[in-house]
């Protein structure tokens, strides 16, 4: 099940990749903001759900509390991305001070998740069994 936590990861990076890049194709987009970011909300909200779900499988891979907290940080970092865009006013100063956040917690979400992958990786290497020592 370690495993299997850490290609979910790989899954979770390649969606915040995306994620970067619709942001930028969201800034850049014509139209209202509600249509240029449409697929970045929709990204996120996958984003929101395999977070959720990698908190279960890290439960489930018994990898320990730390592996689960790290799963567990990286969805309330992505609940907190949401509602820094949900409480920041546009087009006010406070509203793009409070805005600017979304771009700090973003990198801290890839962070995070970032150490969740390694944290797994050195467990999946631990797990494995030691080679035989060759006798001659």
């Amino acid at each position: 099940m370690l495993k299997f936590y850490r290609l979910w990861t790989m899954l979770l990076h390649v969606l915040i990749g995306i994620q970067f890049f619709l942001a930028g194709y969201g800034a850049i987009g014509a139209g209202s903001p509600d249509e240029s970011f449409e697929l970045h909300i929709m990204n996120g909200r996958v984003i929101a759900a395999v977070a959720l779900l990698g908190i279960l499988f890290a439960a489930l891979a018994r990898a320990g509390g730390k592996l689960v907290g790290l799963s567990a940080a990286v969805f309330g970092l992505v609940v907190l991305q949401s509602l820094i865009a949900l409480v920041s006013v546009a087009g006010t100063t406070p509203g793009q001070i409070i805005f600017g956040f979304h771009a700090i917690n973003a990198l801290m979400i890839m962070g995070v998740a970032e150490s969740a992958g390694r944290l797994a990786k050195r467990l999946v290497e631990e797990r494995r069994p030691a080679p035989e020592a060759a006798t001659a």
